[in-house]
């Protein structure tokens, strides 16, 4: 009756239940059909030691009908399945077909944990039920990105071409972002050419904006692997061709191994840009940073620059902001922006509301603190602590206080009633003149090297023009004190 069902099915047959155990040790079936009545060990022991033994097997007693009490005992032995004498087909072809069902589905959850285990490095899937199927073929992984609510019906769609198809594929969701549809397919290299993998996304692609009225948001596959263990490597790759994909606005699926070859990479560019874009953020110019924002992102789709330069630009982007945010806050726990997942939007547009959203409510978060705090008196502070160093006004502007130096010259100007040259001068003069009249020993070339200057007949000039005489003649003209007055 079984080979009636299936041709395919392999029948194992035993005497009873202690040669059922014999033939356990090296073959492992799918079900175990067993009577109850047999000489030794019966059918409820059996079921026992297959319990303790291999509890995923699936076990089917079969009982006449006074012994359907004894059988139910076989309960406490996860036996879900039982039939009656005598048995018949239309008893027994439901009953296999919805324990084939069962262990396909038991098969493919199994296959499912293996991939997201070897996709986030969590174990080796050379050892995973992966290799099997793998065993002489290559496997690619794809991703879809997609839009709310179109994941249950490409998967639907994904796993119908596959099985039509005949070839071996998971399908599952990724863990950080659950938009996104990881499939992992294995098959001939021919198969997984990148042409073939070309077709089967796009009539995917078609098929579900037939039935969902929008394709997918971009689709990204990975180089062919054939070793296992590479199948984190193919994941980040995917992932990053799906990136690819989305960034340059393409219609069709992007293999990972283009990615260098067609697209561009600038690091100047990214450095130029965000200088700019600083010196817009620092001076509270949001509009201007703003359209910085969409002209960059504008930009990058005509010129199909690559997935890392918009990752790169990106963080890029953020750190600027946050950098301005942390110089700004004077607080313990400064309102940072969370440096996010490009996969958390739907679109470049997307992408640019959000960018351009912070610039504003950081330029506006930059003006509420610098109402509250006095940018010169800072400086001066400085100026009063690190006189002796080689200090000027454009390097506090550009790496500590990230404003425009021209901007914060006027400034300094306007509130101290002299230039940052004039007011760096003034300070070291006046501790100069304080060393040489404090009656320490220390000679003209120590005082000038201690407030920051190198060439001694240079500091003479200087001091002269400031104090109307030599440093010598300050430190003689010293009044002495006795000890009698």
């Amino acid at each position: 009756m079984i080979r009636d069902w299936d041709r395919q099915a392999d029948v194992l047959e035993a005497e009873d239940g202690s040669s059922a155990l014999q033939a356990l040790e090296t073959d492992r079936p799918d079900v175990l059909l067993t009577d109850i009545r047999m000489p030794g060990m019966d059918g409820i022991q059996l079921a026992a030691h297959i319990y303790h033994r291999d509890p995923q097997m699936s076990v089917v007693i079969i009982s006449g009908f006074d012994e359907f009490p004894y059988a139910q005992e076989a309960i406490r032995y996860k036996v879900e399945n039982y039939l009656l004498k005598p048995i018949d087909r239309q008893e027994l072809y439901p009953l296999l077909d919805q324990l084939k069902a069962r262990i396909a589905a038991k098969q493919e959850e199994a296959k499912e944990h293996a991939l997201a285990a070897g996709f986030y490095g969590e174990i080796d899937p050379r050892h995973s039920p992966l290799a099997a199927d793998i065993e002489g073929r290559c496997y690619r992984t794809i991703v879809f990105w997609l839009h709310p609510g179109q994941y249950e019906a490409l998967a639907l769609l994904f796993k119908e071409m596959f099985k039509r198809q005949r070839r071996h594929h998971v399908v599952m969701s990724d863990r950080h972002h659950p938009h996104l549809l990881l499939a992992w397919v294995c098959g001939s290299e021919t198969g997984l050419a990148y042409e073939s993998i070309r077709i089967v996304c796009d009539s995917l692609n078609d098929q579900l904006r037939r039935e969902t009225g929008k394709p997918c948001l971009a689709m990204g596959a990975s180089a062919r692997f054939s070793e296992l263990g590479r199948l984190a490597e193919s994941y980040k790759a995917a992932k990053l061709a799906a990136l690819q994909s989305f960034a340059a606005s393409t219609r069709t699926v992007v293999c990972s191994e283009s990615i260098r070859k067609t697209f561009r990479y600038d690091a100047d560019l990214i450095h130029e840009w965000s200088l700019a874009f600083q010196r817009k953020m620092a001076m509270h110019q949001a509009e201007e940073a703003a359209d910085m924002i969409r002209s960059w992102l504008k930009r990058f789709s005509e010129c199909q620059y690559s997935a890392y330069m918009l990752q790169d630009w990106f963080a890029a982007t953020v750190n600027v902001m946050n950098t301005l945010i942390g110089r700004s806050s004077h607080e313990v726990e400064a309102s940072f922006i969370e440096q996010r997942s490009l996969f958390d939007y739907c679109s470049l547009q997307h992408l640019e509301e959000g960018l351009t959203g912070w610039v504003h409510a950081v330029c506006e978060l930059l003006k509420q603190k610098e109402a509250k705090f006095d940018l010169v008196e800072n400086i001066k502070k400085d100026v009063e602590i690190h006189y002796a160093s080689r200090i000027t006004l454009e390097e506090l502007a550009k790496h500590k206080y990230f404003v425009d130096p021209s901007y914060l010259s006027r400034l300094f100007k306007r509130k101290s009633g002299m230039g940052f040259a004039s007011y760096l001068l003034s300070v070291r003069m006046e501790k100069a003149r304080q060393m040489l009249e404090s009656g320490s020993g220390l000679s003209v070339s120590d005082v000038a090297s201690a407030v920051g200057f190198n060439d001694d007949s240079y500091f003479i000039q200087m001091y002269k023009k400031y104090f109307g005489e030599t440093p010598g003649k300050s430190r003689n003209s010293k009044p002495v004190v006795s000890d009698n007055d």
